[in-house]
């Protein structure tokens, strides 16, 4: 016989022997109350003892019996394993829970304390930017395709962008998408955004409604989209943003800024015209970005990590013919070059 089949003969034979005797002790209390019309109190004290303990050597005798199944015994060895082991418990406690329990993780110790004293609230300023991403709507397959071209009835630079990502909601659903620009670049124009949900459905937006606001780079106007009517039933959303950005006379600075969290980005510049990419800057940390292609007239830079709000990029784009025998690069004004740090 098996080590298997030796401990469940012997809990057949320990639960049929104890339950069978619980149920006499019971059953016995019950006799001899209805036998003997004894009211003394030891009579009743005893009578009361043996079916008290009849109940607990029942109970006892199902409990044991449970404990020895192959399904209880899988149960608890999955309890153990997920807050010993995986600690699963963790990611189903509530968020203020799981800010004390990082909290106490990372705490410092004494003699990092004694080195520098505000060393835990530098910590905690960690800690309360982890916690607040999942109350913000995060990114993925985030790209932005530009297309630079010369204007030959203005004579000026003009970058048509394409822009693509999957939003994804937080558990109070949707924030609202915003699209704006600086008050100074009136000709800039946002001419479709398409909102594409899992079902197969579409929304097509071709009129935006621009609001005068003050931001920190000045004054801007800017469009709200609402999407509060998709969080009952979309998993996320596929969002397409075409945009219009004229530049200045022979040159423009593209920028673009990650004002959600998002899951990597790609962004891609073409020239046509003669125009070039006379430069670019990228602000991104923490991360590593990969510049794929690079060329007079055509620029790639990727990135495959998580990266925060403010990460970004820009791109200095101008026509090296305007300015025939001369070495000058385009000045660029202060005011405008605050675009880098703006989102769209």
């Amino acid at each position: 016989m098996t080590t298997n089949g030796r401990v469940d003969a012997w809990m057949r034979f320990f639960f049929s022997n104890y339950l069978w005797l619980g149920i006499v002790l019971v059953l016995l209390s019950i006799v001899l109350e209805g036998q003997f019309k004894i009211t003394d109190l030891w009579f009743t004290s005893l009578t009361g003892l043996i079916q008290n303990i009849g109940i607990a050597i029942v109970v006892a005798a199902i409990f044991t019996f449970a404990a020895g199944t192959s399904e209880f015994v899988n149960k608890i060895r999955e309890l153990l394993q997920d807050i010993v082991v995986s600690r699963n418990f963790l990611g189903n406690i509530d968020a203020e829970s799981k800010r004390e329990a990082l909290s106490s993780l990372i705490k410092p110790s004494t003699e990092e304390k004694r080195i520098y004293s505000n060393i835990e609230d530098y910590l905690n300023t960690y800690i309360n930017q982890a916690m607040d991403v999942t109350g913000k709507c995060v990114r993925s397959n985030y790209a932005v395709n530009v297309r630079a071209y010369i204007d030959k009835s203005k004579n000026r630079v003009i970058c048509e962008s394409k822009i693509t990502y999957r939003l994804f909601p937080t558990k109070q659903g949707y924030g609202d998408i915003k699209v704006g620009f600086f008050e100074k670049e009136m000709d800039s124009t946002c001419d479709l955004l398409i909102i594409n949900t899992p079902h197969g459905n579409r929304s097509v937006i071709t009129e935006f409604n621009y609001e005068a606001v003050e931001i920190d780079a000045g004054k801007a106007r800017l469009a709200t989209i609402d999407l509060s009517t998709y969080q009952k039933d979309c998993s996320h959303l596929d969002i397409e943003i075409n945009m219009v950005e004229p530049g200045f006379d022979h040159w423009k600075m593209l920028s673009f800024s990650a004002l959600q969290p998002t899951d990597g980005f790609r962004h891609y510049v073409r020239c046509e015209d003669g125009l070039e990419v006379k430069d670019f800057h990228t602000f991104v940390f923490g991360a590593q970005v990969y510049i794929d292609a690079k060329g007079e007239s055509e620029l790639t830079i990727s990135c495959n990590e998580w990266v925060n709000e403010g990460t970004g990029l820009s791109v200095l784009i101008s026509n090296p013919l305007a300015h025939l025998g001369s070495d000058a690069q385009p000045i660029i004004p202060p005011d405008l070059a605050q675009e880098a740090a703006q989102g769209r």
